[in-house]
């Protein structure tokens, strides 16, 4: 009977002390006070964790990938702006270079966005000709070291050349002078 009046007493205080336990974490939980109970052990770490295999495994395809990307990358030019036209601004900012000359790299750098496109869809051999210099290897963008489109002076020169040949061979023209 002894435990029973016990059991009933501990019901009775356990009653009264939770919604002040509430209360009082809610004040903790509210003001910063007190810290959050510590996490409960998981049964059978060991079976949670991966194998040690597994990550290794995984670690040498990361590095397998890695590697694949740069001796691709590191094979030609043509590769290289390829890749570079396909990357987005903030990409391109880190992008690797090394294979390309000075010019050909100031060339890459003055195309605008849609000129890039262009070049990021290409034929290698068509981005190759125009790395080399090759005029209308690309389609409305001039190659490296081509002459930007001419703003319409060719054709005032075009008719300055005209203008100085017709007078050099246009007979000069006498006035009745009659030589007798």
């Amino acid at each position: 009977m002894f435990r029973f009046l016990a059991a009933v007493a501990a019901a009775i205080a356990r009653l009264i002390m939770a919604p002040i336990n509430a209360i009082a974490a809610l004040l903790d939980s509210l003001f910063g006070g007190g810290s959050a109970a510590p996490a409960s052990p998981i049964p059978h770490l060991e079976a949670a964790l991966p194998d040690e295999g597994r990550i290794d495994e995984a670690r040498d395809l990361e590095r397998g990938k890695a590697a694949a990307a740069d001796v691709i990358l590191k094979q030609s030019p043509v590769m290289q702006v390829k890749t570079f036209a396909s990357m987005s601004d903030e990409d391109r900012l880190q992008a690797d270079l090394t294979l390309l000359r000075e010019d050909q790299i100031g060339w890459l750098l003055n195309l605008n966005d849609r000129q890039l496109r262009a070049v990021a869809v290409s034929s290698d051999r068509r981005i190759e000709a125009a790395l080399n210099g090759e005029a209308n290897a690309l389609t409305a963008i001039p190659s490296v070291g081509q002459a930007k489109a001419d703003d319409g002076a060719w054709l005032a020169n075009r008719l300055e050349s005209k203008r100085a040949v017709t007078l050099a061979t246009t007979p000069s023209q006498t006035i009745g002078y009659a030589v007798h």
